[in-house]
């Protein structure tokens, strides 16, 4: 039985000590609520406001108490500033770029800190707060900054809470972060809101680190709160579901204890960080993951640097292949540093390492959208796999390899907690990975404890031991990385990474297995850093546990940013000025400082990072090889564009005659769906109650029903994005109801969504490959390692996809970006998307939704002809009343969580029911096309059906006539007259 001692005034310390986490965790989980992003900079706040107080106190000798508030707003303008300049910048990119934007920021309070703190004394005793009782506990002395973060801080948190729950600011600051848009619409400043909640964190990490200075008993120059700290208080928020600020100052003081427990019993090194690893495990494991669909982010197009080259262009050789020439010319520069000195061979050594690092940030961030703060730990993994090969006498070639499959390996298990969950909370578990690396892991016996050399390599009885020799053992390496990573980019595997990155939601709807694939991109990147990992061990005379430090994960995602986190080649561009250029131009603190800021400006102003920068000149090449291959770029880029008035949903109509894609729309196999007592609450709310229906196969049920009514509510539960609180999903007499969505899309379930978003940085083209994947899946090993059975597959893809596209009128846009297509040209994208899949059931949510007039009865023959081309069961919401009345077989109206009405489009559009909930009694207040006001009466207008039930016969129409109905808008309905002067689908709502 192992013996534990707990003393009460080890218990009091740590009290004192957790507190100092818990005030940190309550000022993260403010601006995670306010704005979905871990502050890294929270630290670096705090720590530059205790700087300018020991400046102001211990330089110029003014009394504490006078400068303790002007600190303290010190430490609300730093944060206020963060989120103005860095934040708020970038607020429309993606999020890693925002937490990224925040660890430039700390870096640069803590360099400016250590500049504005170079005159003093080290080893100067840190300011205590004067006036406050001292006094002893056993050997405990409590400081008065002990007794000052005792009482007042619990009273702090509590004062915050209450300001949150009850005060005017405090609702709006709550109404601003759970939504912005409704929050404006109300008359908050979401900005001013976020503004605010900054300046209060930056408060709490000004509070935070004066009062916890005094502890480390001598002044630091930098002032500046570590990874170490900062990782304490992400647990406590973590334990907090980033949510409750009581929760988490509980969680910080539960951690202070538990930490001066252990060490207090067993103060071996490094057993604190492995404790607090295991720990952000289990927490991460015990968040639940949300139900539903969250907010879209923001857009990656704001990071990608260069945008798709047109079609014609692309079919210049040198073009086409402008990446290849390039990467190929610079390896060769990079051979001939061979040539030169040993110390330049070395630091080209250490870029190739870090490159290859680099580039396992760009497959897990840059293609997946995640953020690793522990990629270098991870080379330190591999590189304790290649250093035991080595000490053993074994292949240096297959220690290499070796190294980055231990690193793969351990990548998968430390991202599988994090992984499962929305969000960056990756960060949080990679960040704790690394600490417990370089403070447990790296120091065992059989690691690199003491101090090692690792040797160099000795290959077919050939040593490399200088510099210079062993720089060509391991730019092979580097090249094997770049191939690698060009092979996933590229194929079926690189779509479905960038597919979850820009909308994970609509990758699982396609069958993308979200969760399998960001841990295969979390896999291919460990594998890559252990590459790295074995490069720099070799290069090193002499390995420590420092050498893989957890500071270096943070300095290798800058790195790949700044050289263009979206770009294949951003690691190589960001190693060159992050390691070679400092090896060669020595930078003092003040340089230093300017070099941070100037690379977060870097990413603020240009978040595609230097490649950005360069976008001007490879422009200019590309015109000069276009025009010396015969091509002018000018006609070229004319052919791209596309007019405005073009009408790719009327193209679409084409599909019905197109047996060039009969390999594409094959028969669906049509299956019926049985919805069971569905119900689905939001709190109070009941979203959808006791909702039964029975859809039969190739049957079009059209949903109608006013906002609220819970009609997205039943297709996300139909669809697998949302679980139900009771009740089932029955699909083709198997029950589905505790099925994932790309679960369900395996099974032929498919929907579309009311924003038509898709993926915005992904072309017309790459869309619909994506979506052949349903079909054909991409063999992963195959295309990973770029074998001809991957490339005949890719090949097969890319013809059906041409095809697809050019019969769905969508040729002209096939190579632009889904964000910069209309409303109505994504919806066709989306169409031949579903065609490609082939659904046995499709979902539609408001299809008609932000397309023109016009187009309505063109999208209604496509949406018949996927019916019936395809063979596909198809349930639709729609607010386009002629539209969904048009199509339907059957309908049916809720309201408030319930169906109210069902039958025949005509019996549901005319029961009492939904003509009072969904029209206020006005049959005409629905028509999204139809009538506002006729000139005739409404009984004067009898049905005319031609036959099919759709209501478009053509008695009493004159040739030429157009329809005498006015839309809500006020303008005269477009259609031909074929009714009484009106055209069919008036005719059949004012029978209604």
């Amino acid at each position: 039985m192992i013996a534990v001692s707990v003393p009460l005034p080890l218990v009091l310390l740590g009290v004192v000590i957790g507190l100092t986490y818990g005030l940190l965790a309550v000022g993260l989980v403010l601006i995670y609520r306010s704005n979905r992003i871990i502050n890294f900079a929270h630290g670096e706040i705090g720590g530059f406001a205790a700087a300018l107080l020991v400046v102001f106190v211990v330089r110029n000798n003014l009394p504490y108490w006078l400068v303790f508030p002007f600190a303290l707003a010190a430490g609300a303008g730093a944060a206020m500033t963060v989120e103005a300049v860095a934040v708020r910048r970038i607020r429309r990119a993606p999020a890693p770029m925002s937490i990224i934007a925040t660890l430039g920021a700390g870096t640069f309070l803590a360099l400016f800190g250590l500049a504005i703190n170079t005159g003093l004394r080290r080893g100067s005793a840190f300011p205590q707060p004067p006036g406050l009782p001292s006094f002893a506990v056993g050997q405990l002395v409590l400081t008065p900054a002990y007794v000052a973060m005792l009482v007042i801080t619990p009273l702090l948190v509590v004062g915050l809470a209450l300001f949150l729950r009850f005060t005017r600011y405090g609702v709006a600051m709550r109404a601003a972060a759970d939504n912005s848009d409704t929050a404006s619409m109300s008359g908050i400043s979401p900005t001013r809101m976020s503004s605010i909640t900054w300046g209060i964190a930056g408060v709490v990490s000004a509070y935070t680190a004066i009062l916890q200075m005094p502890s480390a008993g001598v002044m630091v120059a930098g002032m500046s709160v570590g990874p170490a700290l900062l990782l304490r208080a992400l647990l406590a928020a973590v334990i907090a579901r980033l949510d409750s600020l009581p929760r988490a100052l509980a969680a910080g003081v539960g951690i202070g204890v538990v930490e001066q427990v252990l060490l207090w019993n067993n103060p071996s090194s490094g057993q604190v960080e492995a404790l607090l690893f295991f720990c952000t495990m289990v927490a991460l494991f015990a968040l639940r993951r949300r139900s539903g669909r969250e907010e879209a982010q923001g857009s990656w197009l704001a990071a990608t640097p260069w945008p798709p080259l047109p079609e014609r262009l692309r079919q210049v050789w040198a073009i086409r292949n402008l990446g290849r020439l390039a990467f190929v010319a610079t390896f060769l520069l990079f051979v001939l540093v061979s040539l030169t000195t040993n110390r330049a061979a070395y630091t080209f050594t250490l870029v190739a390492g870090y490159s290859l690092v680099g580039l396992s940030v760009f497959v897990v961030t840059g293609l997946t959208g995640q953020l690793s703060l522990g990629q270098f730990a991870l080379a330190g993994v591999g590189a304790i796999a290649s250093y035991q090969v080595a000490v053993r006498g074994g292949d240096p070639v297959v220690g290499v390899l070796l190294s980055g499959l231990t690193a793969a390996v351990a990548a998968v298990l430390i991202g599988l907690p994090a992984l499962r969950l929305r969000g960056l909370l990756l960060t949080v578990s990679t960040i704790s990975f690394a600490l417990m690396c370089q403070g447990w892991l790296f120091s065992q016996s059989w690691a690199f404890s003491g101090g090692v050399d690792p040797g160099r390599p000795i290959y077919f009885d050939r040593a490399f031991l200088s510099s210079k020799s062993y720089y060509l053992f391991a730019l092979p390496f580097l090249a094997v990385g770049f191939l690698l990573v060009w092979n996933v980019a590229r194929g079926g595997v690189g779509r479905a990474f960038v597919a979850v990155r820009d909308n994970e939601d609509g990758a699982r709807a396609f069958g993308v297995r979200a969760m399998r694939t960001k841990l295969l991109s979390f896999a291919i990147a460990g594998f890559l850093a252990g590459l790295g990992g074995a490069v720099i061990l070799h290069a090193e005379a002499r390995v420590t546990a420092g050498t893989f430090g957890a500071a270096a994960s943070v300095t290798v995602v800058a790195m790949s940013v700044i050289g263009g986190i979206s770009l294949l080649s951003g690691s190589l561009i960001g190693a060159l000025y992050l390691i070679a250029l400092p090896a060669f131009v020595p930078l003092d603190s003040a340089a230093s400082a300017a070099s941070t800021l100037g690379w977060l400006f870097l990413i603020l102003y240009f978040p595609g990072g230097v490649a950005q920068l360069v976008r001007p000149l490879r422009e200019r090449l590309i015109v000069l090889l276009a025009r010396r291959a015969g091509v002018d770029p000018t006609d070229a880029a004319a052919e791209a564009a596309t007019s405005e008035e073009a009408s790719a949903i009327t193209g679409a109509v084409r599909l019905a005659d197109a047996p060039q894609v009969a390999s594409v729309e094959q028969g669906g196999n049509a299956a019926g769906v049985q919805v069971r007592d569905i119900r689905r609450h939001f709190g109070g709310v009941r979203a959808v109650d006791g909702v039964t229906i029975d859809v039969q196969p190739r049957e079009i049920l059209g949903i109608i029903g006013p906002n609220g009514a819970g009609k997205t509510t039943l297709f996300e539960i139909i669809g697998g994005f949302t679980a139900p609180d009771a009740g089932s999903v029955i699909f083709d007499g198997t029950d589905v109801t505790k099925l994932a969505p790309e679960g369900r899309a395996a099974l032929g379930i498919v929907r579309s969504f009311q924003d038509a978003r898709l993926f915005p940085t992904m072309t017309v083209l790459e869309c619909v490959r994506l979506s052949l994947e349903r079909q054909s899946k991409t063999p992963v090993v195959a295309s990973l390692l770029g074998l001809p059975t991957a490339s005949r597959r890719e090949r097969e893809r890319d013809v059906q996809a041409r095809a697809l596209v050019e019969t769905m009128g969508l040729d002209a846009y096939r190579s632009k970006t889904v964000a910069e297509l209309s409303t109505g040209t994504r919806r066709i994208t989306e169409l031949a998307c579903i065609v490609a899949m082939r659904p046995r059931l499709l979902l539609l949510d408001e299809p008609s939704s932000g397309i023109a007039q016009r187009e309505s009865e063109a999208l209604a023959d496509v949406i018949r002809m996927i019916r019936d081309r395809l063979d596909t069961t198809v349930i639709v919401i729609e607010h386009d009343i002629p539209l969904v009345t048009s199509i339907s077989d059957r309908m049916i109206a809720m309201d408030l969580g319930q169906v109210i009405a069902g039958g025949s489009p005509t019996e549901v559009c005319s029961h009492p029911a939904v003509v009072e909930s969904y029209l206020g009694g006005n049959m005409a207040a629905i028509e999204r096309s139809g009538r506002v006001r006729r000139r005739r009466s409404r009984a004067a207008v009898p049905q005319v059906s031609n036959g099919n039930g759709n209501g478009h016969g053509h008695a009493g129409a004159a040739d030429g006539a157009r329809c005498e109905a006015v839309t809500r808008s006020g303008e005269r309905c477009s259609r031909a007259a074929s009714v009484d002067g009106v055209c069919g689908q008036h005719a059949k709502v004012s029978s209604a």
